[in-house]
């Protein structure tokens, strides 16, 4: 009992350390990003491949699990956060590891001891051992440029609500229930409120893309001074299959299904149910934010693409004051995707070109324009 207060007591200087040198809130981003489970998976690799190199005695070759484990955490990586090219070259990786010390793995399991390992086998893990260094670099180079909101003074508050018999939505707490909805509020300091003269801003994500992917833009739009309502619905609003699928799934579909097309507004125009759920959950989200702002508070609604949608809210519970769709604003070329530059670079140079953005030129770009459109509305 000794013992473990003693390493209780250790892990909260530890802590507090961390958090006075100001590493505390890189690691916590970490945590709830891609990028902890990718340096996972790639160390696990790493160790189950470089064990041919070090360890020569006669043993069971528990280190062998690492491979299956390492191809698990990479579907659920892509379970979690969605089809990208990171996660799909992990998972490509993880499963040649894991063929490759399959037979290694059921030996295991059946309780064999290992004597040597066969020059085949040194030589696939050596193959491997190069696939994860190659991963590795590539995770390292196109790694997302993170944006913390503590530095700007966000604060970011997370809630999923589950909808209800009457179709409105309410924070559960059953473990079980059907959370079709994540609310993010991003809240400025109260130095920095004063300046948005009574506006908040309500933003649903493109389906193509995680609600991840608009944080950077989010973040700086709430340090000029805009309360921000974020409303992740993913695809339970949209008619159709896709609401039946996993969110990965479905959005993977859609981006299939966009790309086949010779634009995104040919397809967009041909499948209106996407403007019509993205009208529902402005009317969802404006009736949410309305119930918990004062009355003195101006709605202005921000889309990326689809603005089609504006003009089919029905009834919503206070008029809104403003609209802005990002996609109008031609400098962001990455319209549907959110700011790809920033939280997915490897995708960003794939589909278009684009390096690596450590500015947040074109978020900070957009913020201004946001300002703009809710300043002439007035």
């Amino acid at each position: 009992m000794t013992f473990i207060l003693i390493r209780i007591v250790k892990l909260y200087k530890l802590v507090k350390l961390l958090k006075h040198l100001g590493i505390l809130s890189k690691i916590v981003f970490m945590l709830i990003t891609p990028f902890f489970g990718e340096v996972l998976i790639l160390t696990m690799m790493a160790v189950c491949c470089l064990r041919t190199y070090f360890i020569k005695k006669t043993r069971l070759d528990a280190i062998t699990t690492f491979a299956p484990l390492a191809f698990v955490i990479s579907i659920l990586q892509i379970i979690s956060w969605g089809f990208n090219f990171c996660e799909i070259l992990l998972f490509l990786v993880s499963l040649i590891v894991f063929i490759v010390n399959y037979r290694s793995f059921i030996r295991f399991c059946n309780h064999l001891y290992v004597d040597t390992y066969s020059t085949p086998f040194i030589v696939f893990s050596s193959i491997s051992l190069a696939l994860i260094i190659f991963a590795t670099v590539i995770c390292i180079i196109y790694m997302p440029q993170p944006l913390s909101p503590k530095k700007y003074q966000v604060t970011v508050t997370s809630t999923y609500l589950s909808k209800q018999k009457d179709g409105s939505y309410k924070e559960s707490d059953d473990l079980f229930a059907d959370k079709s909805l994540k609310l993010t509020v991003y809240s400025p300091s109260s130095e920095n409120t004063n300046k948005t003269k009574n506006s908040v801003v309500l933003f649903v994500p493109d389906k193509r893309a995680a609600a991840l992917a608009y944080e950077p833009y989010l973040v700086l739009l709430a340090k000029s001074g805009y309360k921000v309502y974020c409303g992740n619905f993913n695809f339970s609003t949209v008619e159709g299959n896709l609401k039946f699928l996993p969110t990965s799934v479905s959005r993977r579909n859609l981006i299939h299904n966009v790309r086949k097309e010779a634009s995104d507004k040919k397809y967009f125009d041909a499948n209106p149910q996407f403007s019509d759920a993205y009208a529902k959950e402005f009317e969802i989200l404006i009736k949410i934010a309305d119930a918990i702002e004062p009355k003195s508070k101006y709605f202005a609604v921000v889309c990326d693409g689809a603005s089609d949608c504006f003009y089919k809210i029905k009834n919503p519970a206070r008029p809104i004051s403003a609209t802005f769709d990002l996609a109008r604003v031609s400098e962001y070329k990455t319209s549907g995707y959110g700011f790809i530059q920033q939280t997915d670079p490897l995708y960003a140079a794939i589909k278009y070109g684009l390096r690596k953005d450590k500015t947040y030129f074109i978020p900070s770009y957009l913020v201004t324009k946001t300002k703009d459109a809710i300043e002439a509305a007035k």
